[in-house]
């Protein structure tokens, strides 16, 4: 399958440069893991208020949260003790859904203490002028021990520290010795089957970003290493570095310039293309939730692709390739009965090759059934079936355009013989 750009509604030089993305179905990759299925919020807070369907649809394998956004009377650790346990509890009971499909769950320290972007200016951080008590003495530790969250939790130890006062105050040093004093803390107060997860940056690793290059120096020293390096994807689509495909390389020569091993990596991410590239690089990562409010404990990060994902794309994966410009990518999958290939991107499109390898002549016809993921904002719904097209072909492949003029993911079958 070949797909080519029209899209509308991107940079110029998108609008008039076809994106093409492979998928080459005789290299065998291994079973599909379903290592995307995961979101960012998007939880409801009370437990069993939806059925467990949507969860077991999806795969739900890895789940991150803390009441980011509840209004009073859980407004986090800064608006008083009873604020933090009433949030806390939003916390504890995301973490039971999690558990009830056996999926990870991560803590954000950030949320609990109540910097969630919705804080009043100048609300005080761990650390402002040298004082540390508050932090010191947050309840977090306890409260992790008295709910027995022990199995499939990770704590990440604060968010987004260098993106502007959002979360953070902007200053470095304050945050590194933050990190530090967390570490030590949650290491000596919490079963080693708890994981602590950093440094958490907006940020992606670059040897000119010093949020990284600091943080990396400091963890060496005084052996304060997460167990999983974390950093989000969230930026401009021309941004190179925004991307996995460059920067775990550069993620890789930075550890091993600082002395450290490398360990798994947690990417928060989007559908389609986040999808084929999360399973590309064997990481998991999560979809995040950027709605507001209520909406913010909802929706289950709008789950429908990935339900076509959990139940539909199994098998074994096959090698895909992303665009040269890095705008779209696809992900396929080999099962007993169908070829399946989600393609989408940053608002552009995807090649197959080897038709012979699943059993299918090398010229002729192709039936290919068409699904159509449309995002009007809020919940997305089931995906539209398009019907079936036929393909004309020859030279062992196939291809046809998409014209991606907004969100849509697609999705593709035709049978194996």
């Amino acid at each position: 399958m070949q797909v080519f750009n029209g899209s509308t509604i991107t940079l110029e030089t998108r609008q008039t440069t076809n994106q093409i993305t492979t998928v080459n179905l005789a290299d065998n990759t291994g079973t599909s893991l379903h290592l995307a299925s995961g979101f960012l919020y998007g939880i409801p807070d009370a437990l069993e208020q939806i059925p467990d369907s949507p969860y077991e649809d999806m795969g739900f394998n890895y789940g991150r949260g803390s009441g980011a956004q509840l209004a009073a009377p859980a407004r986090g650790w800064i608006f008083g003790l009873t604020k933090f346990k009433n949030r806390f509890e939003s916390a504890v009971s995301n973490y039971n859904t999690a558990r009830r499909f056996n999926a990870k769950f991560i803590l954000l320290l950030n949320d609990l203490w109540g910097t969630d972007g919705t804080q009043p200016a100048g609300s005080v951080l761990p650390g402002d002028d040298g004082d540390w008590d508050n932090y010191d003495s947050v309840n977090v530790i306890a409260g992790i021990n008295s709910n027995s969250m022990f199995t499939g939790l990770a704590v990440d130890l604060w968010n987004e520290p260098d993106a502007g006062t959002l979360f953070w105050n902007g200053n470095q040093g304050q945050w590194l010795t933050m990190w530090s004093r967390g570490y030590d803390a949650f290491r000596a107060s919490l079963v080693s089957t708890v994981e602590l997860f950093g440094p958490t940056l907006a940020g992606a690793p670059e040897t000119t970003n010093t949020w990284w290059t600091t943080f990396l120096a400091q963890i060496f020293g005084d052996g304060t290493v997460p167990d999983a390096y974390v950093w989000h994807l969230e930026g401009s689509t021309a941004d190179v570095n925004d991307n996995l495909q460059t920067n775990i390389p550069i993620l890789d020569s930075m550890l091993s310039s600082h002395g450290l091993a490398t360990k798994p990596i947690q990417c928060p991410g989007g559908s389609a293309w986040w999808i084929s590239r999360l399973e590309r690089f064997n990481d998991p990562g999560l979809r995040r939730n950027w709605l507001s409010g209520t909406e913010l404990h909802d929706f289950l990060a709008n789950y429908q692709v990935y339900q076509y994902y959990n139940q539909m794309m199994t098998g074994h994966r096959v090698v895909t390739t992303g665009s040269i410009g890095r705008l779209m990518d696809s992900y396929a999958t080999v099962g007993t009965d169908q070829v399946r290939i989600l393609v989408g991107g940053r608002q552009v499109t995807a090649s197959d090759c080897s038709l012979s390898s699943v059993g299918l002549p090398t010229s002729g016809t192709l039936d290919i059934n068409t699904f159509q993921f449309s995002f009007t904002g809020g919940n997305v719904g089931a995906p539209t079936n398009l019907g079936v097209v036929a393909h004309t072909y020859t030279g062992n492949s196939v291809s046809f355009p998409i014209f991606q003029t907004d969100t849509t993911t697609w999705a593709f079958e035709f049978a194996v013989a």
